[in-house]
C-alpha cells in the first residue's frame, strides 16, 4: 500500500497550485518515496512541482482506501520567493490563485476547491509533532508497544 501527501499551502488570501503537463491546475502532491516519511514528502514534493521551500502547519486530514493512504497537510511559504515560471519533468509551473481565481480555471481535480473550503472553515489541524516517523528498527518498538 503506498501513501501519497498532498499540501494546502495559503499566502494572503492565495493559494499554491501548480500546472501539471496536461494543462490543468492541482495543489501540490505526490507519492512518498521508499525510506521517506510524510513530512520530508510533502516539503520535497512542494519543492520539486512549485519551485517553493515551505514549513508545514499540521495535517488537514487522513484519507484511505485500499489502495493507498493520502496525508492532505497544511504548509506556508518558507521564503518570499516567486513559484516556478519553468516547466520540467514535473510541471509547466505554479502560481498564487486566489480561490475565485482557481473556480475559473481548468483543475485536474474539484477536490482542489474542497481542500481549500475546508482550510478556510477553520477546520482543526493536527500538529505535525503528532506525527512519528519511525526508523529502521520499527519492528522492534512495535513488538514492545503491541507485546
Amino acid at each position: 500500500m503506498g501513501s501519497i501527501v498532498l499540501v494546502v499551502v495559503p499566502n494572503e488570501g492565495r493559494y499554491l497550485v501548480v500546472e501539471e503537463l496536461d494543462g490543468t491546475w492541482y495543489l501540490p502532491a505526490g507519492k512518498v518515496e521508499p525510506g521517506e516519511n510524510l513530512i520530508a514528502a510533502a516539503v520535497r514534493e512542494t519543492a520539486e512541482e512549485a519551485g517553493i521551500a515551505i514549513g508545514l502547519r499540521g495535517l488537514l486530514a487522513i484519507e484511505h482506501d485500499p489502495r493507498r493512504f493520502r496525508f492532505v497537510f497544511v504548509g506556508y511559504p518558507a521564503l518570499n520567493v516567486p513559484p516556478k515560471s519553468r516547466p520540467d519533468r514535473h510541471t509547466r509551473g505554479a502560481a498564487w490563485k486566489t480561490r475565485a481565481e482557481l473556480a475559473k480555471m481548468p483543475l485536474r481535480h474539484p477536490e482542489v476547491l474542497a481542500w481549500i473550503e475546508r482550510y478556510e472553515a477553520a477546520t482543526a489541524l493536527l500538529p505535525c509533532a503528532a506525527y512519528h516517523p519511525y526508523a529502521l528498527d520499527a519492528p522492534s518498538m512495535w513488538s514492545a508497544t503491541l507485546g
